[in-house]
Order: structure tokens, then sequence, then C-alpha cells
């Protein structure tokens, strides 16, 4: 166990409270600046862990997703994100579009969650602890103590009013370590200097939690305890879209709530909406855009990695092709060619490329004729090596026509040059019933074996993963209408569903599977991690 983690508390109030006996509602928002949502994972912030997990107190569960979003209108920034967290509208309400625009919102019509606290509930008491100074603009109110210090002078402050018999009601806790981080020396992929920053801010994050559960009359209280961040980040910025910086985490922990995942994609300016309800405060007439969470979450049931597996292939020989169903049989053409020497796992599919005499890949035969879950779930993961840059912009799987993105179909891209990308990077896309869908995009590592997993469910979550042999499982998400999958086109790797396109993919695929369902975050870590250790997908099916 790292030092960092501050342990769950063990007092004797706490062994004698019940959750049906709190009556005191109080609630502390907490606004993480430029943590990416993989980050609790993937930098093992262990007490937000424990806090999603629902290990932070006896009778306390979490709500929580690691695919929500920010605000849709406005550069994943600061300022327009820490006024959307406060007050619960986005910037088409706000107006606040970047940063250096705190002054532009009409706080009268458009309060923070502490104003209408302290409004809709005299003797109320409201604090906010910033660490970033522009936030001095962000909802003043003579009702709202405002607080402005480092980091460091924020947490002992936390701490000592949170602990303390006259603790505020509603307080909204800002924290700006993992920002300088990620600035510093890249949001991705993680940097000493990211991780770092992470690693104390979840430790601040464990003092105050410790500091709450450790109050004399804790347990007769009611915390709600939300969690979120104004943007994530790529490279050394933030400011742009395309999920690395716009998806972000979204805990909700209280005794009133349901542990488990937050379905499809809820936003980060969900906090105030749900910090005020959890005061009993309607917010049904305060035209707010974002809502309640916490009552409402996803337990689905446990399936095989069977279930729903259209093709699998290992590419480990002649009887490699397709080891689960009858439907779908791999259909090599062109240069292609299975069962080649030094693949990720066993052997793998090698892939001509630009010197290939024309298109090169596998179809898998009948995979036009699959029947979708829901008429718009399914899944995809591999293993793929791209040994050097990419002529054009190939794919690595695809069912569509992929001379237009707006076509129906979808399409895992190997190189495109996307949003504020200096170099082509790997991008899903879709056509879908609203149109043309994109989400990406991740860096290539050229030479090395990296996994690859895209998936979309009923709840219209679409979340991209890309994994490397580190241990780090990068994942983005953003809502996306139903794709349109039944395009009357097989699926092809290495090729689009023409078999057709100008440009051919250059590099090897492994592991390779499709699923007619969406998986959940917990196949896709567990196939990742087998992947990783050297165990085939074969063997997690056949358990």
């Amino acid at each position: 166990m790292h030092s960092r983690y501050i342990p769950l508390l063990a007092s004797a109030a706490l062994a004698a409270g019940a959750a049906g006996a709190a009556t005191s509602p109080k609630a502390l928002v907490i606004m993480l600046d430029g943590c990416r949502a993989d980050a609790i994972e993937n930098a093992r912030m262990e007490n937000l862990q424990a806090l999603r997990d629902g290990k932070w107190q006896p009778g306390y569960k979490c709500a929580w997703s690691l695919s929500a979003n920010t605000i849709p209108d406005a550069v994943a920034s600061s300022a327009p994100n820490h006024t959307s967290i406060a007050t619960g509208v986005t910037a088409a309400k706000t107006h606040v579009e970047s940063n250096g625009q705190f002054r532009r919102c009409d706080y009268r019509k458009w309060p923070s969650w502490l104003v209408r606290l302290v409004s809709t509930r005299p003797g109320a008491k409201a604090l906010f602890l910033f660490s970033w100074k522009p936030d001095c603009e962000l909802s003043p109110d003579p009702r709202v103590e405002f607080v402005h210090g480092s980091d460091a002078a924020a947490a002992d402050t936390a701490v000592k009013r949170l602990s303390a018999p006259d603790a505020p009601d509603g307080t909204l806790y800002f924290i700006d370590l993992p920002d300088h981080g990620g600035h510093g020396s890249g949001f991705y992929p993680y940097s000493t200097g990211y991780l770092n920053a992470l690693w104390q801010a979840d430790a601040a994050v464990g003092r105050v939690l410790a500091a709450i559960a450790s109050r004399p009359t804790f347990a007769a209280e009611d915390w709600l305890i939300v969690v979120t961040a104004d943007h994530g980040g790529y490279g050394r910025s933030h400011g742009m879209p395309g999920g690395q910086a716009t998806t972000v985490p979204l805990l909700v922990a209280g005794r009133r709530v349901r542990q488990g995942r937050i379905p499809g994609t809820p936003h980060n300016y969900d906090a105030a909406p749900t910090a005020l309800a959890h005061f009993g405060i309607d917010v049904s007439g305060m035209d707010l855009d974002g809502r309640p969470a916490g009552a409402e979450t996803a337990s689905p049931p446990a399936r095989s990695l069977s279930d729903g597996l259209a093709a699998y292939l290992p590419f480990d020989g002649k009887k490699s092709a397709n080891a689960v169903s009858g439907d779908v049989s791999p259909r090599p053409f062109g240069a292609a060619a299975s069962g080649v020497p030094a693949g990720f796992i066993g052997g793998s599919l090698r892939i001509g490329g630009p010197k290939a005499k024309g298109p090169s890949g596998v179809r898998l035969a009948g995979s036009e004729k699959l029947s979708f879950e829901n008429g718009g779930d399914f899944a995809f993961a591999a293993w793929v090596r791209m040994d050097a840059p990419q002529k054009g912009d190939p794919v690595v799987l695809s069912n569509k026509d992929w001379n237009s993105g707006r076509n129906p179909g979808v399409a895992l891209i190997a190189a495109k040059k996307a949003y504020t990308a200096k170099v082509p990077g790997v991008c899903f896309n879709a056509g879908t019933e609203g149109g043309r869908f994109d989400l990406g995009t991740y860096d290539v590592a050229y030479g090395e074996w990296v996994f690859y997993a895209v998936t979309r469910g009923a709840d219209g979550a679409v979340r991209f993963y890309q994994g490397g042999r580190d241990g780090y499982l990068y994942c983005m998400s953003e809502n996306a209408a139903k794709p349109a999958l039944s395009t009357g086109l097989p699926f092809c790797l290495g090729q689009d569903g023409t078999g057709a396109y100008k440009s051919n993919f250059a590099g090897a695929i492994d592991e390779a599977a499709l699923w007619t369902r969406e998986l959940g975050h917990g196949e896709v870590r567990r196939i990742y991690e087998a992947g990783r250790g050297g165990v085939p997908l074969s063997a997690l099916i056949a358990r």
C-alpha cells in the first residue's frame, strides 16, 4: 500500500452509525484541474479508487463514470468548465467560452450551487477553496466564503474546516496540481511530472476525506462527495476536442447513492444539480443543463466473453481463422497472409501496405449479415503493430465505404491527422443516424504492439481504448447517435468494407475479435491485461 493512501477510519461513532440515522446533509464538490478520467486507474489514485469502489466508509456507495465529458459548447479549458461545474449550465447560458471570461456570466440568473444553497436554506454555510486566482470572479456572493491560496494551503484549510464542529454545509474545493503536471511534462503519455501531480492531488483528497470521517458527528451526518474535473489533456495542452481533453471522471458518493457505473455519458456540470438535490432542493424549475446523478447506475449481468462473439482471429495457423462462429469466415485477399511468425501471441496477420500490388487485407465473409444487439451495440479489439508511418489514411478494421466518413458503418483508422494533432494518429469513425461521428486521436508507437478496442452500448456511449505493454490502458468517450452497422458490406481487416480503398494498412494485426454486443469496461481491461501477459483471448473464452 502506498504511503499516500489515507486508510479507512474505524471509530466507535462510525460503528454505531447507520445510514437511516443520518439526518444532517452536507456536500463537498471537488474540482480536479486537468485530471483525465483514465488517470484514476492508470496513476493508481488510491483514495479516489476507494471512493469509486464504495470502500470509503461503511454505508457509503458511489455512482461513478470514467467516461464523463466536459461542456460541449466551449473549449476544454478551466474557466468555461469551472463556471459550468459550479452553476450546472453550459457556455450557451454562461457565455464563458474561454479563460479570462468569468465576468461574462450573469450570476444573478445563473448563480453557483453554493449561492443557491445559502439562498434556499437560511443559515447554511458555504465555502469555496481554490488555488487558481481567476476563480475569485466565479459567482461572488458575500454569503459564500471565498478562500484563495496555494494547493497545499487549500488542503490544510479544507482539513481544518471540514473536521470542525461548524463545518460548512456546502464546500466547493478546487485542486490545481494535475494541470501543472500536465502542462509541464505532458498529459499523455503519462510522464513522471504528471503522475507525481496526480498522486499529490489524490493524497490531498485522502486527507480531506479522512478529516470528514473523523468528525465525532459523522455517523449522524449525510455527506455527499462529488469529484470531477474541468478537462483532461493531450500532449502538453487541453484546449481541443477529440476525447483525451474532454473525457473526465465523475464520482458521486453518499449514503443514498447506488453503487455502480453511471450509464451513458454524464457531464462535469452534473455536479451542481447533484449537490443541490442532496439538500432536497428542487432543481426542476431552474433550467439547468446538468441533472442529478447517483440514483441510476448500470449493473449489466455477468456474461461470458463468448457471448456475442462473432469472430475471433488469433492467426496462429491454418485453423486459426474463426474459433467461435461458423457464421463468419476470414478470406485473405491481395498480399495479406495469416500465420506470419513473430505475432503478438503466436502468429499474426501481416498486411502489405503501399508496396502491395492492389488492395490487401482479410474479409470477414458473412459479417455483413450479422445482427447487432439493440441495433447498434458492437465491440472490436485487437493488438496492432504499425511498422512505419502509414501512407494515406488506411483502416485497421471497417465495414464501410471509407471514401466518405459520413457513409454508414464504422472504421478504426490507422492514421489520420485530426483536430490539433501535429502528426497522424489512430481515430475511430462512424456513420450514424445523425451524420458523421469521429473520436480520437491516439499517438502511434511505430514498431510496437499496441492494444485497441472500441465499443458502443445501448446507452449511446462510445468508448475508445488504447493500451501498451506498460500497463496503461487509456480511454476516451463521447455519446454518439446509433451507428448504421448494416451496410451491406463485410467487415475487413486492413481495408474498408469495399475491399478497394486506395490506401492499404501497413503492419500486423493479432488477436482480433468482433462482438455483436457492448463490452463493459471491466471486460475490456480483462482482455487487455490477459493479452499483455501473453494469454490469448481463447483462454478467457474457455474459462
